[in-house]
């Protein structure tokens, strides 16, 4: 194991970090605002978030048969990052959030929904920057990715969990269908960027998405439970 680490470059680990890490610091910050009962509960959704790579692999694996492996095609590009990773990846997160975190009583306010989605993402982020380390490493910049993935996916999931946080007060299915649908678009353009090998489509898209984000997060954190029912 040890000597398999050594033939990683340093580079690499440090980019394999950067989710887990995000997600340790959040979870620490949780501990000392809001007790060691909400600590535990960020840490079981990023482990949770560990498995929601497995229907999104499944897909990739199975696509090989289809002769999908190589994506250098527009619309096999276009496949591959709206459907195989956005569309697999984001359904996948959307379900734990939905219907696991969401019903609970200690989600008591709308940006909870953030907070919830972003450990979840984390999780998620912390295997798929693994796993694309090694597959499809001839259609995607290795480099790109491992350090661009955990952030896309973090501002992803700020846009999913403000849409599905206002949902649970509002009690209907749009805003969590919105939700859904933002944060599979989203995705798959960031996908779509890394394939095509735009990266100045990339900046400008991810420019859009912190901006959209940031403004989405800060909207969550005004609302009142009262204002939004």
């Amino acid at each position: 194991m040890i000597a398999y680490l050594e033939n990683i470059e340093l580079s690499t680990l440090i980019s394999w970090s950067i989710a887990p890490v995000m997600a340790i610091i959040l979870a620490m910050m949780s501990l000392k605002t809001a007790g060691k009962k909400m600590f535990l509960f960020y840490i079981s959704a990023y482990f949770i978030g560990l498995l929601t790579i497995i229907p999104m692999i499944a897909g990739l694996y199975y696509s090989s048969y289809l002769f999908l492996d190589h994506v250098r095609s527009i619309r096999r590009i276009l496949f591959f990052s709206f459907v195989l990773v956005g569309f697999l990846a984001e359904l996948t997160k959307f379900l734990f959030l939905r219907y696991h975190f969401m019903p609970k009583e200690k989600i008591t306010k709308p940006v909870d929904g953030i907070l919830f989605s972003v450990m979840i993402a984390l999780g998620f982020s912390t295997v798929a920057n693994i796993y694309f380390s090694y597959f499809w490493i001839d259609s995607i910049n290795v480099k790109a990715i491992n350090y661009s993935l955990p952030f896309a996916n973090f501002l992803i999931a700020i846009i999913m969990g403000f849409f599905l946080g206002i949902g649970k007060f509002r009690r209907n299915h749009i805003d969590s269908l919105t939700g859904l649908s933002a944060a599979i678009f989203f995705q798959g353009f960031y996908n779509f960027c890394l394939l095509s090998h735009d990266y100045v489509l990339l900046a400008l898209v991810g420019i859009g998405t912190l901006i959209i984000a940031v403004m989405l997060l800060v909207k969550s954190i005004n609302s009142d439970t009262e204002g939004i029912m």
